[in-house]
């Protein structure tokens, strides 16, 4: 009985408090100009999962339609809504996506990551033609080669954040790139994700006031970052404690 007393207690000294990780990411695969033509695609290796797709509940836009862009040489990995933020319209955008914790162990949310790209109305990689100055938006380039778009991260519970990416691809007034992807991170005070919770989150393009051209703006991609939790030694020695005792009276009996 000493020997198992000696195990577990070695047991619960080895427990970690925490791991850094990326809880997940996503990835957009768009094969035609209909929101039933984009699959989702989520990994993860602790079990952070979402929808594979997008429903018309979770996307909605100011110009009329639901529609996205396919035309040009729009990737597929493209998230392309038809709807030219900004501009004379005013037109912004917006799209949910729900992920659930479907793992074991709660989650501490830290950072999201969010990946976008400018195109035109034609389907080209947007240049940085008749642009502004950099202010420090995501992505900006020297000289008068930006086209700012606000993009805006909301989560139930936690404040609003707003960052300004540049919808130019490439500081050149003429041809942009497909490469030109520009990643902001929008960052919390650690909020948690309990196991078999979900949280969603909210994505809105609109108009950035330093610009009134408009820019149409797509999702890449987004990484949520955070910590897995797994039980501290104290709470773990007494779960332990209390399976060596169970362990003693079975044994006197």
């Amino acid at each position: 009985m000493k020997k198992t007393l000696i195990f577990i207690a070695s047991l619960a000294f080895g427990t970690a408090i925490s791991q850094a990780a990326v809880l997940c990411s996503t990835t957009f695969n768009r094969t035609g100009t209909s929101l039933d033509t984009v699959t989702v695609n989520t990994v993860s290796d602790v079990g952070l999962t979402s929808s594979t797709s997008i429903s018309s509940g979770d996307f909605s836009k100011s110009s009329s339609g639901n529609d996205l862009l396919a035309s040009g040489s729009i990737p597929s990995s493209v998230f392309s809504p038809n709807a030219n933020v900004g501009g004379t319209g005013n037109n912004t955008w917006s799209v949910s996506f729900t992920f659930t914790n479907t793992g074991s162990q709660d989650m501490m949310i830290s950072s999201i990551d969010l990946s976008m790209i400018g195109f035109t109305g034609a389907g080209a990689a947007q240049n940085g033609g008749n642009g502004v100055a950099n202010n420090d938006y995501v992505g900006g380039y020297e000289g008068n080669f930006n086209k700012p778009v606000d993009m805006t991260l909301s989560i139930d519970g936690q404040t609003d954040q707003t960052l300004t990416y540049n919808g130019s691809t490439a500081a050149s007034g003429t041809t942009g790139a497909w490469t030109g992807i520009h990643t902001g991170s929008f960052n919390y005070n650690d909020f948690l994700l309990k196991a078999g919770e979900s949280l969603t989150i909210t994505i809105t393009a609109s108009n950035n006031s330093a610009y009134n051209k408009g820019c149409f703006a797509g999702l890449t991609g987004i990484q949520i970052n955070g910590e897995l939790l797994v039980p501290e030694p104290a709470t773990a020695s007494l779960g332990l404690l209390g399976l060596a005792v169970l362990m003693m009276r079975r044994r006197r009996a």
